[in-house]
């Protein structure tokens, strides 16, 4: 019986080709934008996670009020630096790596320069243990700076090129990172006092910090914050779960702006499945005619309807996943990162939202076949 019903349902779709392929495009294009927006808030979760677990201080000391992902101009003062450490060995504390971040060139991955200075004579593996030297020197100079691979690469900088940070400073490249596939591959590492010239001031952005073995993060966290006035001490899991309310804030953006996507190809569903009620109100009152029940009529019409929200949400399904590989491909040349991911949760979530789509959209037409009157659909031409 079932066999059958899906056999009725196939032959009606191809009986009128074009208008069933046009809808299931409808649902196809609206699915996929859906799914390649939402993509984004997947591949931002996946990324920052990743780049989260090679940083090698668990703690990091920012000035109060402010968040890891906008630290903005340098605010932490060299004596809330000196504070910290030598209050370290009663807060837990193994290490205090002050830092000073400098952006030049935009938003751009083209034409900017993230500077990241760090204290003279240390290695940035010290932040970024996964780091490893392609050439030259891994510890930058008083005037010398290590480019990661992705940003030497675009911009052909080789050792011994000049990097003019202001008209009166400027660097040398002493060494080149082999890529690592994160942001650490677009940073230049050089001393922090470089930086801190160039902005004319003594503070840092923050201060990454080391944890004694045996302790926890979240708990020198909380001894950093009752102890140092006027910062804000996070742990890698505080900043993913900031992270996390931020991109779910963007994910209901995105959802919103493809839902104009999934309502349109809504109505194509219900415009087709409608009108093919109308061109077969004859039939239907043939099959009520010969025994057939309203319920069955309904199960036909809303079937129909879903067979469309099904093929495209998986049609919809494998063309997000292309463009979000299209995506990634264009997003890892510039910086090094995939920002979009198809997760299983972002698939059955697409597949549902088809489901739905089909049995919304072919709910009107089923109700309206299923209650037409035998001899008034038999009296139809």
């Amino acid at each position: 019986m079932a066999v059958e019903v899906l056999a009725l349902i196939y032959r009606n779709l191809r009986a009128r080709p074009v208008r069933s392929i046009l809808t299931l495009l409808g649902i196809v294009v609206s699915t996929a934008s859906m799914v390649l927006f939402l993509s984004f808030g997947e591949g931002l979760r996946k990324a920052l996670g990743a780049e989260l677990s090679t940083v090698g201080p668990a703690v990091l000391v920012l000035p109060e009020g402010v968040e890891a992902f906008s630290p903005g101009y340098p605010e932490l003062r060299p004596e809330t630096v000196e504070a910290l450490k030598k209050s370290a060995p009663e807060l837990g504390i193994s290490q205090v790596i002050p830092y000073v971040v400098l952006t030049r060139g935009g938003l751009d991955p083209q034409t900017a320069f993230v500077f990241q200075g760090i204290p003279e004579g240390l290695s940035p593996q010290a932040l970024y243990p996964n780091l490893t030297l392609a050439e030259g020197s891994l510890v930058p100079g008083p005037r010398g700076a290590v480019v990661g691979s992705r940003l030497a690469e675009r911009n052909q900088l080789g050792l011994g090129k000049v990097l003019r940070l202001s008209p009166s400073i400027s660097l040398r490249v002493e060494g080149i990172l082999k890529p690592n596939g994160g942001l650490s591959d677009n940073i230049i590492y050089v001393p922090s006092s470089v930086v801190q010239e160039t902005l004319g001031t003594r503070n840092y952005t923050a201060a990454a910090v080391g944890v004694r073995e045996g302790l926890k993060a979240d708990q020198v966290a909380q001894a950093i914050k009752a102890r140092i006035a006027g910062v804000n001490a996070q742990t890698t899991g505080d900043v993913l779960r900031f992270a996390e309310r931020a991109v779910r804030i963007s994910d209901l953006v995105r959802f919103g702006i493809s839902l104009v996507a999934l309502v349109v190809g809504g109505l194509l569903v219900a415009n087709t499945v409608m009108m093919s009620v109308y061109e077969r109100i004859r039939e239907f009152g043939l099959m009520r005619a010969l025994g057939a029940k309203q319920g069955f009529i309904f199960g036909l019409v809303l079937l129909e309807a879903l067979l469309l929200g099904v093929v495209g949400g998986l049609l919809g399904l494998l063309l997000g996943q292309a463009a979000s590989g299209l995506v990634n491909w264009f997003t890892g040349r510039e910086v090094g990162l995939a920002l979009s991911a198809i997760t299983f949760r972002l698939a059955s979530f697409a597949l549902l939202v088809a489901v739905v789509l089909g049995l919304v959209a072919g709910f009107l037409p089923a109700r309206t076949a299923s209650r037409l009157k035998v001899v008034e659909a038999l009296g139809r031409l």
